[in-house]
């Protein structure tokens, strides 16, 4: 399994960006690695000369997330993108409560009842966040649900993930806005934007960002910047997939959110 370093996941979100733009930037310089200095971590042109000065910073996971990666991934997890959860002109991410797998259990036999039991109750559920629950023999697991349309045409995604065990809100994304922004707002080039990485298969920088206080000083950070780029990368080292998404300003339609296999350079994108 491949070993990526930071300068490593800027230059694929680089590469997706690229593509789903229609851009040719390149990395230009490694302003960071003066470590005297304050700088951004990387100076990107384009062949026109435009510039863009991008800041990376990893969204950490909560205490826990290693011990509960496991069950996660042969239970709910093992559902991503699954066919027959998909839904024409919508996104669905579902969400378990950190430790709610039951020990003691087979955790492969849980997957098919999970699918055969969301398979008849999705496509009834209208927009918004519900919850379903989901039953075996010795078990249930109330899952959290997210529906949101994307367009007609989009051949639908279902997403998994785990919920922060006491949601830590909007701190760690206030946290990274108060380090991050000053000095990316002090660089001098065409776009500034800033790359908050998720790492973890638990929570959604969407969901923290979206949380975020409606406060001035909030504000007076954001517009100090023009973009705000979330990265998963949870498949980057297992798959060589990357994923990224415009989180601000935001985009309703989710319409930029794609991904790009590095080995063979497939592209998708959710259709516009």
């Amino acid at each position: 399994m491949a070993t990526y370093n930071d300068k490593d996941r800027i230059g694929f979100w680089l590469r997706l960006y690229n593509r789903l733009e229609g851009e040719n930037y390149n990395v230009e310089s490694w302003p960071d690695d003066d470590s005297s200095k304050k700088n951004i971590d990387a100076l990107c042109r384009n062949g026109s000369g435009r510039t863009l000065a991008v800041e990376h910073t990893l969204i950490e996971p909560y205490a826990g997330s290693k011990a509960d990666t496991d069950p996660f991934l042969k239970t709910l997890g093992a559902l991503e993108d699954h066919p027959l959860l998909k839904q024409q002109g919508y996104m669905l991410i579902a969400s378990q409560p950190v430790g709610a797998v039951p020990r003691g259990i087979k955790w492969v036999d849980m997957p098919q009842m999970m699918i055969s039991q969301l398979e008849a109750v999705l496509p009834g559920l209208p927009e918004g966040l519900h919850t379903v629950t989901v039953t075996g023999p010795r078990w249930s697991l109330d899952l959290n649900v997210s529906k949101r349309r994307t367009v007609p045409g989009d051949p639908g995604r279902f997403f998994t993930a785990r919920v922060y065990p006491g949601d830590p809100g909007p701190e760690l994304i206030i946290a990274a806005l108060e380090k991050k922004v000053p000095k990316l707002a002090a660089a001098s080039a065409d776009k500034k934007i800033l790359l908050l990485e998720k790492d973890a298969v638990a929570g959604t920088i969407e969901a923290q960002f979206d949380q975020l206080p409606d406060e001035p000083r909030i504000h007076g950070l954001l517009d100090s910047i023009d973009q705000i780029w979330g990265i998963n990368s949870v498949a980057l080292e297992s798959e060589d997939v990357i994923f990224t998404n415009q989180i601000f300003p935001p985009l309703y339609d989710h319409a930029n959110y794609c991904s790009l296999e590095l080995g063979s350079d497939k592209f998708w994108q959710v259709s516009r």
